[in-house]
Parts: structure tokens; C-alpha cells; sequence
């Protein structure tokens, strides 16, 4: 299947369902080699990937993850962005993350190790003392204790080995860069995803449609993945079969237009240090773009009916302590110690 795949990958023919689903069975199975791989990636990199692709390799890749069983009633929520916007921005996912935990949803966030900045969610994390290295068991038993949980990639797509070699020798964004918010283990039903490039706006929201993802967000702003208090944010929201498109501005908020370079992070300890401040009700900058994101997961965890309400929410979630102690349950749940 991974030579007819490239054959029409090659011609500049979008692969149907079938012909996709096998070829990443080939890849997730070791079946290809990095040549075929590459030559693969590359293909469709040139062509543009369609979403049945996309949403075929997700599937395929969802088959071969170590699952999260997850018990009880209510959404599922994820904060994954496809990252790659090179902005240098703290970890505003994970910081909003930890803001919807404390307003009550269950946080199943997705992540990694950074790929292409300073600081992944799972460096920030590790720093801020969580335990990356737990088994479904114990993330299952954290989420429930915590109401959040980090769901390391790493450990969840063990398949991924195959890929890594061709992946590191091309040197460029393939359809693996979109993939990673794609393949929740838990199987998020709900999504915050955000994406660099205004193009994956009209890529991503039919594939979160083909994998069942109920009630969704895919934010761009400005070329930065996270929705941003420094320019216009292009937001097309999936609830169902419908697709809703419109635009956020921070004014619509009661929030001043920053600058970028106030959004800025560092290394995992100086993003450590900007989300402990956050908790502790700092005001400035970094509160107010977690306050947006973190508002936006609020919405799709079904706790608020608007965003204007998930900000007010969001600022109750940090000014009472709940965020704070959501992450400290997190840590201390994470390494045994409760």
C-alpha cells in the first residue's frame, strides 16, 4: 500500500481513505522503510494534504497508541496546539490548561517535549514537578483526583520510533506536525487546538468532524497558535456537523492589544516561573492571554455558554486558588505522594 500511496502522492493525487489508512498502517508498523517514508512525507508535503488523508492517518495512529481509559461522565478537553509558530511565547496552553482545571473541566492535555522552541508542555511541566513517566493506570487515577492530566506523547505513541529517523533527516514540516493534536490517547472530545498558518483553518476542522470530536476551536492568531491578546485571532469552531467562522479581538474583552515580545517565555524554568506567577494572580500580560485560552476551554468543556463568561470564569479559577491547587494535586498526584 505505501508504493500506491506514493505513486499518487508523486503525481499530485490526493490519496483516498483506504490507500491512505494502509500506508500509515505500513509506517506505525515498521512494514516501511525511511526512504519510502521520506519520499512520502515529502509528496504530500508538495501537494498539500487533504483532510481524508489527515483524518485516516490519525485514525491509524489513535489504533497504535497506549490508551487512556477514562471513567465517568462529562467532556474530555484538550489544549493541543500543532505549535511550529517560532514566536517564543510562554507555554500559554498548558498554563490555560491548568486555569480550566480549576474551573472544574477535565483536562486531558496532550503534549511533548518542544520540538521547535525553547519549552514544551512536558518541559514546563517536568519543571513545575510533574511526574511524565506514569502508566495509563496512574494518569487515569490523577485525572480523577486533579481533574487534569498530561498525557506524554512520548510515552503514548510508542510507533512513532519508526518515523523519527526520516523525520530528522528531512529536516522540514510534514503532516507529522498536524498529527500530534490529532491522536489524544484519552480521546478528547472536545478541542482547543491552535495552528501557525491560516491554511490548517481550512484543514483541520473537517478531520476533528471524520475522528467524532464533538465541540472544537481551531484558532490562528496571527501566525500564532494560541488564541492572542496582540492581534485579531481567525477562529473556526466545529459543534458537531456544523462549522461556525469568526474573528476575537482581546478589545471584545476588556483587554489591551500586546505587544508580542510582553508574551515572551524562556527555558522550561523561566516559563515555570511565568505560570507560578499566573496562579498567584499576577496581573499584566501573560494573565490576560491565559485568561482568553483558558476562557475558550472553559466554553468547550461546556462550564460556561461564551467566552465572555469563560474569562470571568477563568479569573475566578486563579483569584480563588483552584488553579493553584489543581496543579499542585497534579504534581503530587502524578509522583505517588497522595
Amino acid at each position: 500500500m505505501i508504493l500506491e500511496a506514493l505513486a499518487l502522492a508523486t503525481a499530485g493525487q490526493d490519496l483516498p481513505e483506504q490507500v491512505a489508512a494502509g500506508a500509515m498502517e505500513a509506517i506505525m508498523t515498521g512494514a516501511a522503510t525511511s526512504a519510502q517514508i521520506g519520499s512520502l512525507l515529502t509528496a504530500l508535503s508538495m501537494k498539500g494534504e487533504s483532510p481524508v488523508e489527515v483524518a485516516a492517518f490519525a485514525a491509524v495512529m489513535r489504533a497504535h497508541a497506549v490508551p487512556v481509559q477514562i471513567q465517568g461522565e462529562g467532556r474530555l478537553v484538550d489544549t493541543c496546539g500543532t505549535g511550529g509558530d517560532r514566536a517564543g511565547t510562554f507555554n500559554i496552553s498548558t498554563a490555560a490548561a491548568l486555569v480550566a482545571a480549576g474551573a472544574g473541566v477535565r483536562v486531558v492535555k496532550h503534549g511533548n517535549r518542544s520540538a521547535s522552541g525553547r519549552c514544551g508542555s512536558a518541559d514546563v511541566l517536568e519543571e513545575l514537578g510533574v511526574n511524565l513517566a506514569m502508566t495509563p493506570a496512574q494518569e487515569r487515577a490523577t485525572l480523577e483526583q486533579a481533574g487534569i492530566v498530561f498525557l506524554f506523547a512520548q510515552a503514548h505513541h510508542p510507533a512513532m520510533k519508526h518515523v523519527a529517523a526520516a523525520r530528522k533527516e528531512l529536516g522540514i514540516r510534514t503532516v507529522f506536525n498536524i498529527l500530534g493534536p490529532l491522536t489524544n490517547p484519552a480521546g478528547a472530545d472536545s478541542q482547543l487546538l491552535g495552528v501557525p498558518e491560516p491554511a490548517l483553518l481550512n484543514l483541520i476542522p473537517p478531520v476533528l468532524q471524520a475522528l467524532g470530536v464533538g465541540h472544537a476551536m481551531v484558532v490562528c492568531g496571527g501566525g500564532l497558535d494560541e488564541i492572542s491578546t496582540a492581534t485579531a485571532t481567525e477562529v473556526v469552531e466545529v459543534k458537531g456537523a456544523e462549522i461556525l467562522r469568526y474573528t476575537l479581538t482581546p478589545e471584545q474583552f476588556g483587554m489591551p492589544v500586546r505587544d508580542l515580545a510582553e508574551l515572551q517565555g524562556g527555558d522550561a524554568r523561566t516559563s515555570a516561573a511565568i505560570i507560578r506567577g499566573i496562579l498567584d494572580s499576577e496581573t499584566g500580560p501573560y494573565r490576560e492571554i491565559t485568561l482568553l485560552n483558558a476562557a475558550a476551554a472553559i466554553y468547550l468543556g461546556g462550564r460556561a455558554g461564551d467566552l465572555a463568561e469563560g474569562v470571568r470564569l477563568a479569573a475566578g479559577s486563579i483569584d480563588s486558588g483552584a488553579a493553584a491547587a489543581a496543579l499542585k494535586t497534579l504534581v503530587s498526584v502524578s509522583r505517588g505522594e497522595a
